[in-house]
């Protein structure tokens, strides 16, 4: 696959090990299920967004220094003006899951509205479907990465992820922030 428009993909990696430790993270937090918005409001939609979410402390600083090279290294495609890392998690989709429907990374307010740089990195490889999809127009991209590759993209750009049918999908997820786009 050709990178997205604002977005690169499967250019770079994380060490097998980092792999290993942002795993962990399953074995030693509890997970809570995935939300969205539904008006003002934050309600679990399984149809949408079917996904258990393990939030990653910042007393995890080992994990963090791993997003802040990749948060470099990103940069260094996008040239944004980034100062911050959201609170990271790692996702599991759990077969059957509907995935996550379409929707964008940056929100309206709160830090949400900082976010200029959403991250994915792969953990596992041993399940079917879940595709990550990016759309842009009319156009729709698929891609499908390997353990430890990075996918990075604007906030800003309309993506998915497609419905898992075997097995179970591990993802660390990140935002990286900045002062408000202009």
């Amino acid at each position: 696959m050709k990178n997205p428009k604002h977005g690169i993909t499967g250019n770079f990696s994380i060490e097998e090990e980092d792999v290993k430790s942002f795993m962990e993270i399953t074995e030693r937090v509890e997970p809570t299920k995935g939300e969205v918005f539904k008006g003002s409001d934050m309600i679990v939609d399984k149809n949408y967004r079917d996904v258990d979410v393990y939030q990653i402390e910042s007393e995890e600083e080992s994990l963090y220094n791993v997003l802040q090279k990749v948060a470099r290294t990103s940069n260094g495609y996008f040239n944004y003006d980034i100062n911050g890392i959201e609170k990271a998690q790692v996702m599991k989709y759990t077969a059957p899951s509907n995935g996550y429907g379409w929707h964008i990374d940056i929100g309206a307010d709160g830090i949400a509205a900082q976010r200029k740089i959403a991250v994915s990195i792969l953990l596992n490889e041993d399940y079917d479907g879940g595709e990550m999809a990016f759309r842009t127009g009319e156009q729709v991209e698929k891609t499908k990465p390997k353990t430890g590759e990075v996918v990075a993209f604007s906030s800003f750009i309309s993506h998915c992820v497609r419905p898992i049918t075997k097995g179970e999908r591990y993802v660390v997820v990140a935002w990286f922030t900045g002062p408000h786009f202009k």
